[in-house]
This record gives C-alpha cells, structure tokens and sequence, in this order.
C-alpha cells in the first residue's frame, strides 16, 4: 500500500456572520424589550382619587402651610400634589426652576436701653444704619417726608392705605436711610419692596406703643438677610400622548409667612378638580394641567415653561390661569382673548370682565402695544398664546398671613366653568399663529 500523501477533508471553518447574526437578532430583542418596558406608558385612574372633593383636597394641602420656594411645606406640597395627579391617571413631569429669594435672619431696634425684634420687608436686602427716628405720615408724599427731616434719619410710621413698596420708596427719595414700620393694621399685605441695600423693617404690634414713643431719638437699627439660591418645580401632568390644546395652569408658591389659602391654593385647587373632571374623558388627551413655581418671585416658572415648551405650546388654543378664586371678594371674573372672551360670555352671559393693570409695554420700532397681567397668564400672552385669566378679586387678607381659609364650592364652580370654557375653545374654528415676526405687526397682544 502507498502511504496517503493527502490529508483527509475537515468540516470548514463557520463564516463570521454565523455568528453575528444571531448575536444581533438577540441584542435587537433585548433592545426592543427594554423600549417597550421603559417607554412611558399612562396610568389608570384610581378610584378614591375620582372621588376626591375640593373640600378633602384643602384639608390636606391645609396642613403643609405656608409654600414659599425652598421651604419645607413647599416640598411636601409638591410632592402630595404630584401623587394625587398620579392617582388620576397622568403623568407627572417636574421641571426644575431656580430663584434667587430673601430669606429673614431676624434683626434688632436699639434706642438707648430699649431692645425690640423686627422683621425685614421682604425683598428688601437688610443693613445697619443709625440715625434719628423721624415719626413721619404713612402715605405722605417724598416732598414731605423731605421737610419733616427724613433725610439721614430713619423713618418711623404706621401701616399705610396703599402700597408698602410705595412708601419705602418715597422714603429712599427723600433721604431716609431705613425704615421702621410698626404693624398697627391687622390684615397687612407682605407685598415685596425693591432690592434696597437698607434695613427697611417691621415692627409687631405688641412693641407698637413702646416704639412709637421713642420719635425723635438717636437709634441703631439692624436687619439680616439672607439671599440664597434654591430650586422649585414646576410640575406638568398630562397623558402620554396628549397634546397641550389646552392648558389649565396657576402657580403652587406663597409668599413668606403666608398659608396661601386663597392665594394661591383656590388656583391649584381648581386646576387638580379640572384634571380630575378629565380623566377618563376625550379631554384628558388634548389637555396639559401645570402648577407653576416661583410665581410669586417673579413669574419664573411660567417662564422656564414656555422657554422649554415652547414648540407643543403652537398647539395651544386656551391658556386658563387660576389666581385667586375660592374667596368671593367679587364676582368670577376673566380677563380674556377676544375670542376667547366671546365664548365665555356664550356659557356665562353675566360673567364678570376685569381688566388686568399693566405692567410692562413692549417696544416695536417705536410703537408700544400694552401687554396686562400679574400672574402667570402674562408669560404665554408675550408668546402670542390666548389666554384666560380667572379671578374672584384682591380679598382683604391678600398676601396676609390671615390668608387661611377659602370657600371649596367656589373652587368647584370655577373649575366646572373653566372645564366648559375649555370645550368650547377645542371645538370653535381656529387657526394656529405663527410668530408675529421683527416688526410687530401681526401680534394679537
């Protein structure tokens, strides 16, 4: 026999995509497994949240006090209110929104052996100052503050009729390098006052008398704030796939010191009630519910809303802002779109129609066209947005720590009404606009 000079034939090496493929099919499986499972998905609704009163509601939210941005009771307000739009069945997205606010560190009145705590203004930025205490008319003019002697003393006065940020002013004008404001009326409002780098404070009513007495005296007056940098949320709740066609939103802060019954747990009320109407309804996927934050500081979470949602936004054909609405210091009332105001008027022909004080004007090659609002409604009429601005008036404990209860059956009208209004905007003839371009000329507002 010949020796074999051939090795025998051997099984061929596997091509590579052997064993590619499947190792891809299986990463494409896993892939799509973890996009289905983490693809956000709606929730059912619960049934103890479907019905949930507005009365049950501000029982609750009652019990965190008062919410101003980056204090406790706002956190926790925050977190129970975003549970309970869980409960109905929406997604909830929180926002983050920064401010910078005041935060009082407390301060002293010294004149000669007397020793009294004050309270800075808020928004006012503290200081120490000495000087003599002028006692000076609560609302008189900065002329006559000048000839009574304020200028380089410190101004000493009663509660005034009208504005706190206006007397502090007139006082700054007419030299005066503090104020001392003893609290003599018992609803005062803690309405913000210009950043002044001045000890402008007040005084309880207990230490009125003994205060009031020292007119005319040498006195050291101390005041410490703290301004510090903190974050609030806005928080969106909607379906997954819905569209913000309309938009029911009011702001979730206070003031400091403050419960924010009416002002503004009525609003947030209000817009949970419209959200718990919706569930389950054609309008929950059409519809957006947002509290928005840091309002009270200077409408900032509007403002990072519209910045961040700005494209949805297009689709907009109602915003309905809820300030003020469960004390019945007047009628329900709106400030509204033309159009917008013409349907509300259809649903409620004896509604109540207010105009809202200007604040600001906006410049167009030199012509001005006025843009009103004090809330959060402002922010979307800058984008060419309708808006509805619901309000049941300015009630006698307006950013008053007195501000401590509210009427539930006002809250519950408010949102059936402002349900309906809604209806009415998703089924009237509209056209989306689009910017209003360099000139101005095309705006609504």
């Amino acid at each position: 026999m010949y020796a074999r000079r051939r090795a025998l034939p051997t099984r061929p090496a596997r091509p590579l995509w052997h064993w590619l493929v499947p190792a891809m099919l299986a990463l494409l499986a896993l892939w799509g497994g973890w996009s289905v499972l983490g693809r956000p998905h709606d929730l059912s609704p619960q049934g103890a949240a479907l019905t949930r009163t507005p009365a049950q509601d501000w029982a609750d939210l009652a019990a965190f006090g008062p919410r101003p941005v980056g204090s406790e009771g706002h956190g926790r307000a925050a977190a129970w209110l975003a549970g309970q739009f869980r409960a109905l069945g929406y997604r909830v997205t929180e926002q983050p929104v920064q401010v910078t606010r005041p935060f009082d560190q407390g301060g002293e009145l010294r004149v000669g052996e007397l020793r009294v705590p004050v309270r800075a203004l808020y928004g006012a930025r503290g200081g120490d100052q000495q000087g003599r205490l002028v006692r000076v008319p609560p609302d008189a003019p900065a002329e006559r503050l000048r000839a009574l002697g304020l200028e380089a003393g410190l101004a000493l006065t009663t509660c005034p009729r009208g504005s706190w940020r206006d007397l502090t002013e007139r006082v700054i004008d007419a030299g005066g390098l503090g104020l001392v404001l003893v609290e003599t009326c018992p609803g005062h409002p803690l309405e913000r006052v210009s950043e002044t780098p001045l000890p402008l404070v007040t005084v309880g009513a207990r230490d009125a008398e003994r205060v009031l007495a020292q007119a005319g005296r040498p006195a050291s007056l101390t005041s410490r704030v703290e301004w510090r940098e903190v974050t609030g949320h806005n928080l969106i709740a909607a379906r997954v796939e819905a569209r913000p066609e309309v938009l029911f939103g009011a702001h979730l802060d206070t003031v400091n010191g403050s419960p924010g019954a009416n002002d503004n747990a009525s609003g947030v009320l209000a817009v949970l009630e419209a959200a718990r109407r919706a569930a389950g309804t054609p309008l929950a996927g059409r519809a957006w519910f947002v509290l928005f934050d840091a309002e009270e500081d200077g409408l900032h979470g509007s403002y990072a809303f519209i910045t961040t949602y700005g494209f949805p936004l297009r689709d907009t054909r109602a915003m309905l802002n809820f300030d003020m609405v469960g004390v019945g210091a007047a009628p329900l009332g709106v400030e509204a779109h033309p159009e917008l105001l013409a349907l509300a008027r259809r649903l409620r022909p004896d509604i109540r129609v207010f105009d809202d004080r200007p604040t600001r004007t906006r410049e167009t090659f030199g012509r001005s066209s006025p843009l009103s609002g004090r809330s959060d409604h402002l922010n979307f009429k800058r984008q060419g947005i309708r808006t509805v601005y619901l309000n049941r008036g300015e009630d006698v404990n307006y950013h008053a720590p007195g501000d401590r209860s509210l009427d539930p059956a006002l809250v519950s009208e408010t949102a059936d009404f402002a349900s309906r209004l809604a209806q009415a905007a998703l089924q009237a003839p509209w056209t989306r606009e689009e910017p209003c371009g360099i000139t101005g000329r095309d705006c609504r507002y």
